[in-house]
């Protein structure tokens, strides 16, 4: 795809002029496209939203047993590393027993998997950080405090690829009402929400719609996932507004203009799961050809932030026809250096892919069939399921199906839930009779 023709006005005010910065985006032949000069068009905000940082390791026990007797005891707090943390068992789709919160400090600490011992090395720590506990501190300073929580609660922590993700914000622009029609991705899943109405569909987008503005989401959030959504809203909603407009304004100081208070921000948000962070490691290589990514700690990954924005935004193409991209992505494509304030971009230029792990056994067919004969087997016995999941887990090829469901959108978690239902679907058909 191409990008339309770019112009600004002449100094003399009444002509315009090839630029390839301009706001005036013409069709070669159509004419004007698209002006954003008299909307108020700017960049008002470039930041990493969000990072979850997945630990692995063993149970500290004598820190799981700490929280185990609060939690027992009806404690609503703890104090952990000189900070009050509100303490509490967390929901099972999670994927974690229990969780400390501090949300003024902008952290979240979900531990102990459900589907895993204590005592075994697992991934049993996922650190969440928001975007102010991000904004104050340098990703080295970052991390050494997440690896202190890490040693506190797991025996021989290692930090493994965080999810991340990375948003632009833009003032003077809003998606048309027919934005998702004009994005091309691979994701065929869809979701669209009117008002209270709840509607999923099976095609290439998810599309999200509030009131008087629209919110887009498009693939699925166990791989590469956009949103685009009016971050005034949003923030308003959360109230977090003071916080994201103090931002905005000091953002756009820095460029040498003025955040406008009176018109909405929206947000193109690009969103990296952990097991898409892990294939970019394993398949992109540098201009003398060699493989892998060292990208398992923020300081790591925000040395590949610009490469990450570019692979996103040429997976999720947002087009004008079928021709030419949309002004919005040549101004995100072209324009911008993820960069945010006190990242640096790497010297070294990098080939961003993602390589994708394949069985190299059994086929997706076999691995169903196993599955489902294994449990059928076990249900004759009448097993407790914790000791199916521990026998099946400690099988050679365990490893091996648990990628081939990753890479089917299907995480771990998910994939034990289904086998749990299975299972117990078995012994109430009567197998154990």
């Amino acid at each position: 795809m191409n990008h339309l023709k770019r112009y600004k006005v002449a100094e003399n005010g009444f002509t315009t002029v090839p630029s390839e910065t301009g706001l005036i985006f013409c069709h070669p032949k159509k004419g004007k496209v698209l002006d954003l000069t008299d909307s108020g068009f700017q960049v008002v905000g470039m930041c990493v939203d969000t990072l979850r940082q997945i630990f692995k390791g063993r149970m500290d026990l004598d820190f799981l047993t700490d929280i185990q007797y609060s939690i027992d005891l009806n404690e609503k707090k703890v104090r952990f590393l000189g900070f009050d943390w509100l303490v509490g068992k967390s929901s099972k789709s999670s994927g974690y027993q229990y969780r400390l919160q501090n949300n003024d400090l902008g952290l979240i600490l979900f531990f102990k998997m459900f589907h895993a011992k204590a005592e075994s090395e697992s991934s049993h720590l996922k650190i969440e950080c928001s975007p102010w506990y991000l904004d104050n501190r340098t990703p080295v300073q970052i991390d050494a405090f997440l690896r202190t929580i890490a040693e506190k609660i797991l025996r021989v922590p290692e930090p493994h690829y965080p999810a991340i993700h990375l948003a632009v914000d833009l003032q003077g622009w809003e998606p048309e009402h027919d934005l998702a029609d004009k994005v091309a991705c691979r994701s065929r899943r869809v979701a669209q929400y009117n008002g209270f109405e709840n509607i999923e569909f099976n095609f290439s987008y998810i599309s999200c719609v509030y009131d008087r503005c629209q919110s887009f989401k498009f693939g699925p959030a166990t791989s590469v996932q956009m949103a685009i959504y009016d971050k005034t809203i949003q923030s308003k909603d959360s109230d977090k507004l003071d916080y994201i407009q103090n931002k905005w304004k000091k953002y756009a100081g820095k460029q040498g203009r003025a955040y406008d208070a009176d018109s909405d921000v929206f947000r193109v948000e690009l969103r990296y799961h952990h097991s898409v962070v892990e294939q970019f490691a394993l398949g992109s290589y540098d201009s003398n050809g060699v493989i892998g990514l060292s990208l398992k700690s923020y300081t790591e990954i925000t040395s590949h932030l610009h490469g990450l924005w570019q692979y996103g935004l040429k997976s999720f193409k947002l087009k004008y026809n079928t021709n030419y991209f949309h002004p919005i992505w040549s101004i995100l494509m072209n324009d911008l250096v993820f960069a945010p304030e006190g990242i640096s971009t790497p010297d070294q230029q990098f080939n961003y892919q993602r390589h994708y792990k394949k069985p190299d056994t059994f086929s997706g067919k076999n691995y169903q069939l196993y599955l489902g004969n294994y449990l059928s087997a076990c249900a004759r016995k009448r097993l407790p399921f914790e000791t199916v999941l521990e026998e099946l887990q400690n099988n050679i090829i365990w490893n091996d199906i648990a990628l081939y469901y990753e890479h089917i959108n299907t995480t771990e978690h998910e994939l034990i839930e289904r086998l749990c239902e299975g299972y117990q679907e078995r012994i109430l058909l009567g197998y154990a009779i």
